[in-house]
């Protein structure tokens, strides 16, 4: 009997193995059944800026998702890679788009390399796809807008198919014919915007403030004239484009191009190469005088105005003219690439390590400046201890009968005292959130830029809430102690940044316990008005210094901590500039207002005579860290300086300027507002 019920017993528990394997056995295909429920490809849509538009496209074959998308970009660089964080539910069977705005400093275009995660709820890995080519394959073409009643006309402006070189890629000029209708549609993905033979007053108001904002956000804009210069030319409003036509020629007839064709470029570039008639043309002449920042091309027949982050050409004749129709492919690209040349937008791509690198060195300044331990205030403490703790400590080991005690106790506490003030006074700093944030902003426009330094102890990982107004975030200026932390693989990553229902955040995944990173993010405020000035000029009267002339108004709204007038060699800053305040710089100098002159080539020279890098006691008669925000302004304002012309560059600091981060957290933030000048 009981070896029946052993035997039993055994069938039964077999029976039970047998279940519990088969219930093993469909779980795991459940598990690698939803490891592969999803698919996606990420794609660039277009560049804005020296940021890049990418498309995201998600799949889900599987169940109901909802967690999160992370896009991870490797950077092979020392800065690390970085994971943009999307929250997003997946419905099962369904599909999603969006885009997301990654920085230029985050990623790798020429390898082109990411990985596409989904992430649960607990933000664990469900599947990872590699991806490969990300910015080379996605891009068809370089979409150029045209608006004109005769398209026709104008379709040798795709250059034959030929590639057009945009910051080391190549890709072919695609034309997208526009109308009212459509133009917002198409107008953000454009990289070139055509109007020529085009009534500009026969669009909606909508429409033409959608093309002067598109501008001034980075757009390049064309414009055609000729006979057709009033139509083309109206609609806009005059603080955006002020060129007016005089006259038109009357072909055939002598006219602008063919008396200047030398000073054009046309006679070496256009006559000789397609036999180019310019007396069969008809040829407007522009008043343009009052349009800031403009000037006469050398090169091609038109003029160019840099306008906000963008730029306008305006030419002396109709692109449609049948005569330009002759030109050869590599001349029809030409045009396109001065205009984006000129532009500040596409100027600053180019990036500028000395920028980079003594920003950095700019922006922790700041930091260490503002967090040093208070040894003054140590040596209060010492005495402190010395007065009253000693004694009282003499009184106590008196009673205990241990006096002889005294001479190692009182060292050796004075020492556990004095070093546990140095540790907490010095790693106060990085108890809570800390931020150090530069804000900087040509100051009629509408865009602003912000390069903090960011650190938090004890949290890892760790991220700050920024404040709504920005619009993109990622890794800032390099941190070169970075290198090689991620290894070789594509799915691990050091920055990251979270889009969510709060808004956008950006931090890092932090290797050691305590550790920062430099960090940037974009987005769009107020214009703060402008910093203008009349009659500059420098005498070199054989001093060191020579005489710099003129006079500067801070027409922003804002009390200027210092302000900086830095004019080709040369550059003076001045101490507490009012608003609307008025400065003659000669006057200012007598006033003893000029804290700091210098003769100046570069910028990078200006690092360790504005800036006491190595020695922090120099009495200069100015803040140091004050000195360092404003020349990371200036530094920016250089790399932005429209090209082609000689500019001064007005650039005023305000400490506790607008929050970067939205958390509650310690921030010494400032604000840079620059402007440009014309000086002689």
């Amino acid at each position: 009997m009981r070896r029946w019920i052993i035997t039993v017993t055994a069938v039964l528990l077999g029976v039970l193995c047998l279940f519990a394997g088969g219930e093993k056995g469909v779980a795991y295909a459940a598990d690698e059944a939803a490891e592969n429920a999803f698919s996606g490809d990420v794609g660039m849509l277009r560049q804005d800026g020296g940021n890049y538009v990418m498309q995201v496209t998600v799949e889900n074959r599987g169940e109901d998702f909802t967690g999160t998308v992370q896009v991870i970009f490797e950077n092979s660089s020392m800065r690390g890679n970085c994971a943009y964080n999307t929250e997003i539910t997946l419905p099962a069977q369904g599909r999603k788009q969006y885009t997301l705005t990654v920085t230029e400093r985050a990623v790798d275009t020429v390898r082109g390399l990411c990985a596409l995660n989904f992430l649960d709820e607990e933000g664990e890995v469900v599947q990872s796809l590699t991806l490969r080519n990300v910015f080379g394959n996605a891009v068809q073409g370089i979409p150029v807008g045209v608006l004109s009643d005769d398209e026709y006309e104008l379709t040798y402006l795709d250059a034959g198919g030929e590639d057009f070189n945009i910051q080391g890629m190549s890709y072919p000029l695609k034309l997208v014919e526009l109308d009212d209708g459509n133009l917002q549609g198409y107008l953000d993905g454009l990289y070139f915007l055509i109007i020529d033979r085009f009534n500009v007053s026969s669009l909606s108001e909508e429409n033409i403030q959608a093309i002067q904002d598109w501008v001034k956000n980075g757009g390049w804009l064309l414009i055609g004239t000729g006979a057709y210069g009033e139509q083309t030319l109206s609609g806009f409003d005059e603080d955006f484009l002020d060129i007016e036509v005089i006259s038109v020629s009357d072909p055939p007839a002598e006219n602008l191009l063919t008396v200047n064709a030398d000073r054009y470029g046309y006679y070496y570039y256009y006559v000789i190469g397609a036999e180019i008639d310019f007396a069969q043309m008809a040829v407007a002449e522009l008043d343009y005088y009052s349009q800031q920042d403009c000037y006469e091309s050398s090169e091609n027949p038109f003029v160019c105005s840099i306008i906000g982050d963008g730029a306008a050409a305006v030419f002396f004749c109709s692109l449609g003219e049948k005569e330009l129709q002759k030109l050869e492919d590599y001349m029809i690209l030409y045009i396109y690439s001065e205009i984006a040349y000129q532009s500040d937008s596409y100027h600053s791509m180019g990036g500028n390590s000395d920028l980079e690198y003594d920003g950095q060195r700019a922006l922790a300044f700041i930091d260490s400046r503002n967090t040093n331990v208070d040894f003054g205030f140590l040596k209060v403490l010492i005495g402190i201890y010395v007065v009253l703790v000693g004694p009282v400590l003499y009184l106590i080991l008196r009673k205990c009968r241990k006096k002889e005690w005294y001479w190692v106790g009182v060292p050796a506490l004075g020492l556990i005292f004095i070093g546990a003030v140095f540790f907490l006074g010095n790693g106060a700093r990085v108890n809570e959130t800390k931020v150090y944030s530069v804000t900087t902003q040509r100051a009629d426009s509408n865009q602003e830029d912000t390069y903090f330094l960011a650190y938090r102890s004890g949290i890892k990982p760790w991220k700050v809430r920024l404040e709504d107004r920005y619009e993109v975030a990622g890794p800032g200026w390099s941190g070169y102690w970075y290198n090689n932390r991620n290894g070789s693989g594509v799915n691990d990553y050091y920055y990251m940044v979270g889009n969510d229902s709060e808004g956008l955040s950006v931090g890092i995944k932090p290797v050691e316990n305590f550790e920062s990173a430099y960090l940037y993010a974009g987005g769009k405020t107020q214009a703060k008005g402008s910093l203008s000035a009349t009659g500059l000029s420098w005498e070199n009267d054989g001093s060191y210094y020579g005489t710099f002339r003129g006079a500067v108004t801070n027409s922003t709204s804002f009390d200027l901590d210092y302000m900086a007038v830095w004019a080709d060699s040369y550059i003076m800053v001045f101490a507490d500039v009012k608003a609307g305040e008025t400065l003659e710089l000669q006057q200012a100098l007598k006033e003893g207002r000029c804290v700091y002159q210098s003769p100046a080539d570069m910028y990078g020279d200006l690092l360790y005579s504005m800036v006491s890098i190595y020695s922090n006691s120099v009495d200069s008669g100015y803040e140091q860290d004050d000195m360092a925000a404003l020349f990371i302004g200036l530094g920016l304002a250089d790399e932005a300086r429209p090209a082609g012309q000689d500019n001064a560059v007005i650039a005023g600091v305000i400490r506790d300027y607008e929050k970067a981060v939205a958390d509650k957290c310690s921030e010494t933030s400032y604000g840079c507002l620059y402007s440009y000048a014309e000086w002689r």
